[in-house]
């Protein structure tokens, strides 16, 4: 009941300042707002592909470039997808119009749909690569991100090629977003706990002794890498529905990085050291941005520094990494009913 409770009074917390933030922030400040729910959302997909199994994949982001592209064609209004523009696409998406739906109808129909395909090819994929561990992992799942990269700057029937899909619209809000990162982490955290979990866990720490009291290693990897395709797909859905516009270019090398580097700050074994992971890694960058122009430290002035920010969260990683190999959580979870007073735990005198 306390851990229920606490869970309760975060979630209304979270809603409160979802609130405030609607009624005093700017239109910069709602996008970051919004931008941190959708890289949690991707970063504890990915804790539970790479973290838990311990399956160092690369090419996440690919799926999340196909939630992206999937959720802008079906939300592109017919006039964008006549058959002279986008002579490959599929008919019933080509007549398909969402723009009668209520928005918040169109948004989910378009996420669980670009998270259904994602999920599906990743099955696909998956299913020969979860036979395999290490490096031979992370080499073929960057070979997948490379294919769908080429397909969606090539297919221009389908895609527009390298000039990528506009005009989307902008269904995205900061409910909708947080409504799906809250989901991802209540996910991510039973699977965690329950068996497919501990079968993930316990093949990524010892695979031979896993497998030697039956834990059956490549459907767990399996069911991590589908699972976190779908909500990664999602992820892109709702990004395409924040700025209104996909290029091929926003889900290659950059983002994948991006990503990692949200995850392995945390610490890969842990859902809240993703979540921290994504925070920082949004928030960060956007502040140290300022410190690239008309920056005055003492003796020192200078009017233009264009990347020093960068050299900075470099110098952050190398610190963090040095202090925490492990991240920031390393596998550990914050548990905030734990800082409930236990029952009985109260001071007894000597008897």
């Amino acid at each position: 009941m306390a851990r229920k409770a606490v869970f309760l009074a975060a979630l209304a917390a979270l809603v409160l300042f979802l609130f405030y933030a609607q009624n005093n922030f700017n239109g910069y400040h709602m996008q970051l707002v919004i931008l941190i729910a959708i890289n949690t959302i991707v970063a504890v997909s990915l804790t539970m592909a790479n973290g838990f199994t311990g399956v160092f994949s690369l090419g996440q982001v690919g799926f999340m470039a196909i939630g992206a592209y999937t959720g802008a064609l079906i939300s592109l209004p017919p006039i964008w997808k006549d058959p002279m523009l986008l002579p490959d696409l599929p008919g019933w998406m080509a007549t398909l119009n969402t723009g009668d739906w209520p928005d918040w109808a169109a948004l989910l129909f378009a996420c669980l749909v670009g998270g259904a395909l994602a999920m599906i090819i990743s099955w696909g994929v998956g299913y020969p690569l979860m036979r395999l561990s290490g490096n031979y992992v992370a080499v073929a799942t960057m070979g997948f991100l490379i294919i769908v990269y080429t397909v969606l700057v090539k297919w221009d029937g389908v895609t527009y090629g390298s000039q990528g899909l506009n005009p989307i619209p902008t269904y995205t809000n900061v409910w909708s977003a947080y409504g799906w990162a809250v989901l991802t982490i209540y996910v991510a955290m039973r699977v965690k706990k329950s068996s497919f979990g501990r079968s993930m866990i316990s093949s990524r720490d010892n695979l031979i002794a896993a497998r030697a009291v039956g834990v059956k290693a490549h459907n767990a990897r399996l069911l991590a890498f589908c699972l976190c395709a779908f909500l990664t797909g999602v992820g892109g859905s709702l990004l395409a529905h924040q700025i209104g516009t996909v290029a091929p270019n926003a889900y290659y090398f950059t983002t994948t990085f991006n990503i990692i580097i949200m995850v392995v700050l945390g610490g890969l074994g842990s859902v809240s050291g993703a979540v921290a992971g994504a925070i920082f890694m949004t928030l960060v960058p956007e502040v140290l941005r300022d410190y690239e122009t008309n920056v005055s430290i003492g003796p020192i002035h200078y009017t233009e520094a264009f990347g020093l920010s960068q050299i900075i969260l470099a110098l952050i990683f190398i610190l963090v990494m040095i202090v925490r190999p492990k991240g920031l959580l390393g596998d550990r979870e914050i548990d905030l009913a734990g800082w409930l007073p236990k029952r009985g735990a109260a001071s007894t005198g000597s008897r």
